[in-house]
């Protein structure tokens, strides 16, 4: 499930992972967001994953913990 179209599109080209932290073993996270939701992007040593909270596209909460926080309001 995705947020918004283009996001499935990022998703479907690679430019972005969708899935748990422990299953990333082709590169490194770089940062600690807890999410399920990450760029990818070439780096020196496989690919870099930067997590994120908000869509880039649409700007939703992807986090499990941020979506039931804003689902509250």
């Amino acid at each position: 499930m995705n947020c918004c179209e283009a996001m499935g599109e990022a998703v479907d080209r690679g430019a972005m992972y969708q899935g748990p932290k422990h299953r990333i073993d082709d590169g490194r996270i770089v940062n600690e967001i807890d999410t399920e939701y990450f760029i990818r992007s070439a780096g020196g040593r496989g690919y870099d994953y930067l997590g994120i909270n908000y869509c880039p596209f649409c700007g939703r909460a992807l986090s499990n913990s941020l979506w039931a926080a804003e689902k509250k309001k």
